[in-house]
């Protein structure tokens, strides 16, 4: 009686387990039969509707709607807004969104005035070309004339009827530019800011000769004077050559060269006296 009570509750237990199964087996038949059923309905889908999609693209790059109906160049002075066009390869009319932005930023940018720009869209047909020009600070004299600017950058060839009313900088070699080398431009910079100094404090400044790499000489329009600089603290250097050239106010023709690349003195060469 007992072992026939057992068989029974043991042939239960497997027909339940083989329920369970079964629905399981259905549930994954079902969902591979509705993802093999989507897959359809994409496929016979998607070919409408890429070409919607198509049609769309094609219609928006291709409306006048987003023609280029108006370019604006700003901040170009040195450089024409017609040349500044002329190099973006800009036209009216074209598409908007045909426009490489990178490209023509980096075609503008090789011009030798041109320090940094910027294009840009606006929507639906303008394009705005921001330039920033550079501005001579000084011109170096190598094999020719060159522009320099603030950051030390030789960028330009002096020509004909252009302003040379800037320092001239004397002393450095073509090949010291041959490359880019960072220790040349910071002397620049440096020789620069000394010039900008001394405008400020009303010297006109002629000339600034690279005597060795770590002296200046400076030469003023005021007098034919050599003022030797040394390299750095430019106000305390110039401030102590003020107060000199003070005492020989009148007389300063006398005077060949001053020297306050000393800590805290000057040194002042007479000229000879001629009998």
């Amino acid at each position: 009686m007992n072992k026939k009570m057992q068989l029974k509750v043991y042939r239960r237990d497997n027909r339940k387990k083989d329920q369970r199964r079964g629905r399981r087996l259905l549930l994954r038949a079902s969902a591979g039969l509705g993802f093999i059923l989507l897959a359809l309905v994409v496929y016979y889908l998607s070919g409408p509707m890429m070409i919607a999609a198509v049609s769309l693209r094609d219609f928006v790059l291709e409306s006048p709607y987003f023609s280029v109906g108006e370019i604006q160049v700003r901040g170009a002075d040195k450089v024409r807004g017609d040349e500044v066009v002329a190099m973006a390869g800009l036209r009216r009319g074209m598409s908007i969104w045909s426009i490489d932005l990178a490209n023509i930023e980096k075609k503008i940018g090789r011009h030798p005035w041109v320090r940094r720009v910027f294009v840009r869209r606006e929507f639906p047909r303008r394009v705005i070309i921001d330039v920033e020009e550079r501005t001579p600070k000084a011109i170096v004299a190598l094999r020719e004339l060159y522009y320099v600017d603030a950051d030390g950058v030789v960028f330009k060839e002096v020509g004909p009827g252009e302003n040379v009313k800037f320092p001239l900088l004397t002393g450095l070699r073509a090949e010291q530019f041959t490359a880019p080398d960072p220790a040349t431009r910071r002397r620049i910079q440096d020789a620069i800011r000394l010039s900008e100094l001394m405008v400020q404090r009303s010297h006109s400044l002629s000339e600034i000769h690279f005597a060795k790499p770590d002296r200046l000489v400076v030469y003023t329009t005021e007098y034919p004077i050599a003022l030797h600089m040394g390299w750095g603290n430019w106000g305390e250097k110039l401030a102590r050559m003020e107060r000199l050239l003070a005492l020989w106010k009148g007389n300063e023709e006398r005077l060949a060269s001053l020297d306050v690349s000393f800590r805290d003195q000057v040194v002042a060469r007479l000229r000879r006296v001629q009998r």
